[in-house]
C-alpha cells in the first residue's frame, strides 16, 4: 500500500494582476466523486501551512467548501492561465493536522474513494458547511458557594446528589453530565432549587498540560501479575508498535488501559480511545472521570452538530487530554498523541459501511505509525485478521487468561431442545429446564441475562389460507410484527404498516404469527416472573444513551432481575450480580452462506458468556439449541478449549479454502432504481476486466451476482466479487476497473461503489 499520487487536473493559460510573490496557487480537493484536484488561487503569500485549511471556491457554477492539499509551483502549471479562479482561505490555521492528512491520503488510496470526500469525512458538521472554527457557548454548571451538606442531605434524588458531588471539584460542561449517564431534567432541578448556576465555560484556558493539577483523581487498584505485566510491556514502548491485548471476559483490560494511559498522561501525551458503539461511553465516561482529573472529550452519532465541534476544538487546542469516541473519532486533530486504544477491535461497527468504507481498525494502525506511537488492540474474541498478524510477527500479543479478582470462568452446558415439551415458554423462546434455571437463580436474589438477537413480537406475518407472506414494499424483506403499537416494520428501510385483519390476497382472516423476537419472549417473562422485574434492551425500547443507561441502572441497583436483550448488551457490561446467562437462539447464527459467521457466532457467544460470573459469584451458561452435536457448538462449551484455540480451528479452514485473510477480497457494487441498469452496469463493466485478466494471473472474478437482498429501499443491488493472493495486483486491477466505470455508465440514476477488505457479504 502506497500514499495516494494525486494529479493536477488541465489548467490552461493566462493572467494575473498581482505580483507572484503576493499570491500562492493551491491545490484543493473537493467534496464530489472525482479523483482529481484543482488548482486555485489566493491572493495572498502562504507556504506549506496552509496545507489542510479550508477555502470557499467557485466550483462547477456553485460554491464550496474544499480542502487545501498541496501547494502548485509555477512548474506544475501555467501560472498566467486566465481559468485559475481565486479562493477565499476561511481559517487562520489548518483544520485538518498533519498527521490526519497523511492518514487520509492513505486511507483515499487504499480504499480508493475520493481524497476531497474522504477529507469531508474528518470535519465536523459546520466546518464542512463553512462555518468558522471556534466556540460559542458551552453551557456548564457550577455549585453555589453556600451550598452545604444539611442542604445536599434534603435531597431525595440520588442523581442530583451526584452531581453536587461532581461540581465540589469544580465547574462541569453540562455535556459531561450527560456522557455519565445524569438527565438535563435533574440538572434544570438543582438549578430551580438554587443550589447550582447554568454558566458559560467558553473562557480562555490553558493547554491540560500547563494546568497545575494533579492528573490521577484516584488512585488504582493492584495490578494483578498478568495485568502488570501487560502494563509494563506497553508503557515501555515509545515508538509504533501494535499490541493486541487478548484477555478473556472480565479479565481486567480496562484496568489495563487506564493504568497505561496514565503513564501516558504524564509524559503530557494525549491518547485516543475508540469504542465500537455509543452504548459503550457512558460506563467508559465515568471510569475515566473517575480515575483522571483532566478535560475527557467524546465524539459519537448522538451529539449535536455543536458539540462534535467543540469537542473537535477541545482535542485541537489540546484543551482536553482524551478522547473517546466511535470510528469517526479517528480524524480529530491531536497535538503529541502518545496512544490509541481500540476497544472490542473484533466489532464489525468499526467498519464504514457506505461512503468512505474504511476499517478503523486498520487506519487506526496507520494514524499511531504516522505518529510513531503504540495502539493497543483489546478483545476477549480478537478477529482472525488479528491473530493472523500475531502468527505473522507484525502485532505483538498479550494474554490475560485469569478473571479479575480471582473470578472463575462461567460452566456452559447445552440444552437438547428436540428433547424439549412444546411448553408456552418454549413458543416465546424459553424452553423448560431454562424456565426452572431462571427461576432458581431470581429466588436466590441473583440476576439473569438472556439472549436474544431478535428484535419484535414475531418474525412475520402469513396468511394459513394462501400462505402470503407480508413483505416491505420497498425491500425483499418479511415484515416484523410488532405488537407494541399494532405494526408491521421492516427492519431495512423502517416502512410500518398497520396489522392487518385480512390477507389482501385471498380475503380470509386466518393470519398467523409465526417465530418469536423479544418483544414476544418479554411479554412471557413478565407473566411468569411478575415479581422479579424484566428489563428489555433492544433498539425498540433503547434510542438513546439516556434510556440505555436508565434501564443498565435498575439491573445494577438490583430493581430488575432480568435483563432480556440483543446484541447491544453482549459486550463491554459489567454486571456482578448476574450468576445465570442463557441463550434462546444459537441456531439462527450456525447455518449462512457467510464463511464469517462461525467467526461472529464464536465472538458473540463467547462475549454473551461472559456475562455471567463475576468476583465471588459463580456463573453458568445455558444454550439452547436443536444441534447439540455442531463443531462449533461442541468446541464452545469444552473448558479445554479456548477462543484462541477455535479462532486457530477456524484460521485453518480458511487457508484451505483461501478464503481472507490468506487472500484479498474486494467488491465491485453498484444499485439502481432500475434493476437492468444496475444489472447492465457492472455485466459491461465485467466484459471489459476480463479481456485484461491475463495481465492479473493471482485474480479471481465471479459474474454478476444479485445481492442476498437485491431490492433494499427501492433500489436494486448487484455485486461482482475478486479475489487474489497478491494484494496489489487487486488495487491495480480495481484502479483499472474504477477508470473504465465512467465510460460504461448507463445513466445518473446508476450508483457504483468499492468496497475493499469487506467483512460482510452482500
Amino acid at each position: 500500500m502506497q500514499d495516494t499520487k494525486f494529479f493536477l487536473s488541465t489548467v490552461s493559460n493566462a493572467h494575473s494582476p498581482m505580483p507572484e510573490s503576493c499570491r500562492t496557487l493551491i491545490k484543493v480537493a473537493v467534496n464530489r466523486p472525482v479523483d482529481t484536484t484543482y488548482v486555485y488561487r489566493i491572493n495572498s503569500a502562504h507556504g506549506k501551512e496552509i496545507i489542510g485549511s479550508r477555502v470557499q471556491v467557485d466550483f462547477a457554477g456553485s460554491t464550496q467548501t474544499a480542502i487545501v492539499c498541496d501547494l502548485c509551483s509555477n512548474k506544475d502549471c501555467d501560472t498566467s492561465s486566465s481559468k485559475i479562479k481565486d479562493a477565499t482561505l476561511l481559517d487562520a490555521e489548518p483544520v485538518i493536522s498533519h498527521d490526519v492528512m497523511q492518514l487520509l491520503r492513505f486511507g483515499s488510496d487504499y480504499y480508493q474513494f475520493p481524497l476531497g470526500q474522504c477529507l469531508q469525512t474528518a470535519l465536523p458538521k459546520k466546518l464542512r458547511d463553512g462555518e468558522d472554527c471556534v466556540y460559542e457557548k458551552i453551557p456548564g454548571l457550577k455549585l453555589k458557594e453556600d451550598v452545604d451538606e444539611a442542604m445536599i442531605s434534603k435531597l431525595r434524588s440520588k442523581q442530583q446528589r451526584e452531581i453536587i458531588y461532581i461540581l465540589k471539584n469544580g465547574p462541569v460542561r453540562r455535556k459531561e453530565l450527560r456522557e455519565r449517564g445524569i438527565s438535563s431534567q435533574n440538572e434544570n432541578a438543582l438549578i430551580k432549587k438554587g443550589l447550582v448556576l447554568d454558566i458559560d465555560l467558553n473562557t480562555p484556558s490553558l493547554p491540560w498540560q500547563e494546568q497545575k493539577k494533579d492528573l490521577i483523581r484516584q488512585s488504582p487498584p493492584t495490578a494483578n501479575p498478568s495485568q502488570q505485566h501487560c502494563i509494563d510491556e506497553i508503557s515501555q514502548c515509545s515508538k509504533h508498535k501494535v499490541f493486541l491485548l487478548n484477555g478473556i471476559t472480565g479479565s481486567g483490560k480496562t484496568e489495563v488501559y487506564l493504568q497505561v494511559i496514565a503513564n501516558v498522561l504524564k509524559q503530557k501525551k494525549a491518547v485516543l480511545v475508540l469504542v465500537p458503539e455509543i452504548a459503550l461511553t457512558p460506563q467508559t465516561f465515568e471510569r475515566f472521570y473517575r480515575r483522571f482529573n483532566v478535560p475527557v472529550s467524546s465524539v459519537h452519532s448522538q451529539l449535536s452538530d455543536r458539540e462534535r465541534l467543540d469537542a473537535f476544538i477541545d482535542m485541537k487546542s489540546s484543551r482536553s487530554a482524551v478522547l473517546i469516541g466511535t470510528r469517526t473519532a479517528l480524524f480529530t486533530p491531536i497535538p503529541n498523541l502518545g496512544l490509541i486504544v481500540l476497544d472490542e477491535e473484533h466489532d464489525s461497527s468499526f467498519k464504514q459501511s457506505d461512503g468512505f468504507r474504511y476499517h478503523a481498525r486498520s487506519l487506526a494502525i496507520m494514524r499511531a505509525k504516522i505518529c510513531n506511537c503504540p495502539v493497543v488492540l483489546g478483545s476477549a474474541t480478537p478477529s482472525l485478521e488479528s491473530f493472523y498478524n500475531v502468527y505473522r510477527g507484525i502485532f505483538h500479543m498479550l494474554r490475560l487468561t485469569e478473571r479479575a479478582g480471582g473470578a472463575s470462568l462461567p460452566d456452559i452446558s447445552l440444552i437438547d431442545l428436540r428433547k424439549q415439551e412444546l411448553s408456552p415458554g418454549l413458543k416465546c423462546g424459553i424452553g423448560e429446564e431454562l424456565e426452572s434455571a431462571i427461576g432458581e437463580e431470581t429466588a436466590k436474589g441473583n440476576q439473569v441475562l438472556l439472549f436474544l438477537n431478535r428484535r419484535g413480537y414475531s418474525h412475520h406475518l402469513l396468511c394459513h389460507n394462501c400462505g402470503h407472506v407480508f413483505t416491505c414494499p420497498s425491500c425483499d424483506n418479511p415484515l416484523t410484527v410488532h405488537r407494541v403499537g399494532n405494526l408491521l416494520k421492516c427492519h431495512i428501510c423502517e416502512h410500518r404498516e398497520t396489522i392487518p385483519q385480512i390477507c389482501p390476497h385471498c380475503g380470509q382472516s386466518s393470519l398467523i404469527e409465526t417465530g418469536f423476537g423479544t418483544e414476544q419472549t418479554e411479554e412471557f417473562l413478565k407473566l411468569r416472573y411478575p415479581d422479579v422485574g424484566t428489563e428489555r434492551i433492544d433498539r425498540d425500547t433503547v434510542t438513546s444513551k439516556a434510556q440505555l443507561e436508565t434501564r443498565l441502572s435498575r439491573i445494577r441497583n438490583g430493581q430488575s432481575g432480568i435483563l432480556l436483550g440483543t446484541q447491544m448488551i453482549a459486550k463491554g457490561h459489567d454486571f456482578p450480580n448476574v450468576t445465570l446467562v442463557g441463550i434462546l437462539d444459537l441456531d439462527s447464527n450456525l447455518f449462512s452462506d457467510d464463511f464469517r459467521a462461525l467467526e461472529f457466532s464464536a465472538q458473540l457467544l463467547t462475549q454473551v458468556a461472559g456475562r455471567a460470573g463475576r468476583a465471588s459469584k459463580k456463573g453458568r451458561v445455558l444454550i439452547q439449541t436443536h444441534h447439540p452435536d455442531n463443531l462449533l457448538v461442541t468446541k464452545l462449551i469444552d473448558p479445554a478449549v479456548s477462543y484462541e484455540q477455535i479462532a486457530q480451528l477456524l484460521l485453518h479452514m480458511r487457508q484451505n479454502l483461501s478464503l481472507p485473510p490468506f487472500t484479498h477480497q474486494a467488491y465491485l457494487l453498484s444499485n439502481s432504481s432500475d434493476r437492468s441498469r444496475a444489472f447492465d452496469f457492472l455485466e459491461k463493466l465485467l466484459e471489459i476486466g476480463q479481456n485484461e485478466l491475463n495481465k492479473y494471473p493471482s485474480l479471481g472474478v465471479s459474474p454478476v451476482l444479485s445481492d442476498k437482498m437485491e431490492k433494499r429501499q427501492n433500489r436494486y443491488h448487484f455485486h461482482i466479487l475478486l479475489t487474489s493472493r497478491d494484494r496489489s495486483e487487486l488495487s491495480l486491477f480495481i484502479r483499472m476497473m474504477r477508470e473504465k466505470a465512467r465510460d460504461v455508465r448507463t445513466g445518473a440514476d446508476v450508483r457504483f461503489a468499492v468496497e475493499i477488505d469487506p467483512i460482510m457479504m452482500y
